[in-house]
């Protein structure tokens, strides 16, 4: 399995007490599955999604990366697994803005030791952005910066991909274009996919959907 959350916990102290943000989470993700995490506001989406990321710890519970404990790394270790083997795509594109198309797209390949320059060109073909690739991103629309922050995390070539609301700022053709692309290409590559969002519409384009509700899965 490539990833296995058991009991995860996430509680946060405040001055009027402690706040269970996450209760008992356990979900499992297996090579090249997309799975989408629904829920309202304030629910514990993005909060789940940092740990698995490795970016916050956990309170109590455990998560496993290829059989692996984050709760046994350290800071180092876990940014190691970020840099080499996660991806993640949030719904600020946090596009370089001194690097055109082309070096954002390599950018993170570059960082884990993968870059590729053929992956990379296929992917902008892919992804609509070939003829956009001396273009700095604020020469680009939404959509396009959107695609260049999903090229950047797939040219890394990541076994697993976390997406904070990837298509938040977008309109619906755009999001449902961006979601086709993205199933597909981690299907291609046997990436795993754990991807947050509000609608219904999209999740239901991906394998699975888990619900989360006042930090339970529903």
């Amino acid at each position: 399995m490539l990833l296995t959350v058991r009991n995860l916990e996430k509680t946060f102290a405040t001055a009027d007490g402690d706040i269970a943000v996450l209760r008992g989470i356990d979900l499992d993700l297996a090579n090249g599955e997309t799975l989408a995490l629904t829920g309202e506001s304030g629910s514990g989406k993005s909060t789940l999604l940092h740990l698995i990321a490795g970016l916050d710890a956990a309170t109590a519970g455990d998560i496993f990366f290829q059989g692996q404990s984050l709760q046994d790394m350290d800071d180092a270790r876990r940014a190691e697994l970020r840099r080499v083997s996660v991806g993640i795509v949030f719904q600020q594109f946090n596009l370089i803005p001194s690097l055109n198309t082309r070096e954002n797209l390599r950018f993170y390949a570059r960082l884990a030791g993968r870059e590729d320059a053929a992956w990379s060109n296929e992917l902008a073909d892919r992804l609509g952005l070939t003829h956009h690739l001396d273009h700095y991103p604020e020469q680009l629309s939404g959509g396009q910066q959107q695609r260049v922050a999903l090229g950047r995390t797939l040219a890394a070539k990541p076994q697993l991909v976390l997406a904070d609301e990837p298509t938040g700022n977008l309109d619906e053709d755009t999001a449902d274009q961006i979601i086709s692309l993205l199933a597909e290409l981690v299907a291609e590559t046997q990436t795993g996919l754990l991807m947050v969002t509000h609608s219904t519409r999209l999740a239901s384009r991906l394998d699975r959907r888990l619900h989360l509700k006042a930090g339970r899965i529903q």
